[in-house]
């Protein structure tokens, strides 16, 4: 997805991928603690909160300012807004932060855990591999990783969310095992039903 196309989905509402309650795949197979955990493409996702509980400090990235200054005011959490680099609204007396901005322009000290769930599956293809690789220029060696992805019939109908198969997430990370696998048919995007799709599956995706 672009980033205009990005911006205007927020505008509108249209944040279909978003999950109210957090993603249960994260809260059944996340392990980490003491970890600072960089979270691409945020939106407003409650999982920064999740993980943040879990004792990790968080730092999302998020073009959509709408979508920064809802997760903070959603969930009650007072900020403070600094300058230099990207915008970055940092939680007080929280260990959470958001930088808001194109993330390929991000920059910062290497991470030692990645989490993403709603980042690789929105891009398209051809901007999957850059984005796979200024992750990884952002993360220490031996960080720890967390990818959800999914996977379905893209001749049934096309993404976003995009299927992402084995092959092409080793090449992105080869040390990702695949972790778990469960039918996410019912959370498929309308159009995807409506166009006759049967199954789909969102896998995890993880360091040992």
């Amino acid at each position: 997805m672009k980033n205009d196309a990005w911006l205007e989905r927020w505008e509108v509402g249209r944040t279909g991928w978003h999950e109210p309650g957090g993603n249960r795949n994260l809260q059944r197979h996340w392990e980490w603690s003491g970890k600072r955990v960089l979270v691409p493409l945020c939106g407003k996702t409650p999982d920064l909160l999740w993980l943040e509980q879990a004792g990790n400090d968080v730092v999302g990235v998020e073009l959509s300012g709408i979508a920064v200054r809802e997760f903070f005011a959603e969930n009650g959490i007072e900020y403070e807004l600094l300058s230099g680099g990207l915008p970055h609204y940092r939680a007080i007396d929280r260990r959470i932060s958001i930088y808001c901005g194109d993330y390929f322009e991000f920059e910062a000290e290497p991470f030692d855990a990645h989490y993403d769930r709603g980042g690789l599956v929105a891009l398209s293809p051809e901007l999957r591999t850059r984005y796979a690789r200024h992750t990884s220029s952002l993360l220490e060696q031996e960080a720890r990783q967390f990818v959800i992805t999914v996977e379905y019939d893209q001749a049934v109908c096309d993404g976003p969310p995009y299927s992402i198969g084995a092959n092409e997430m080793l090449g992105h990370w080869p040390r990702l095992r695949r972790h778990a696998s469960v039918d996410d048919t019912a959370n498929a995007p309308p159009k995807f039903l409506e166009a006759g799709l049967e199954l789909m599956h969102e896998v995890v995706w993880r360091t040992d």
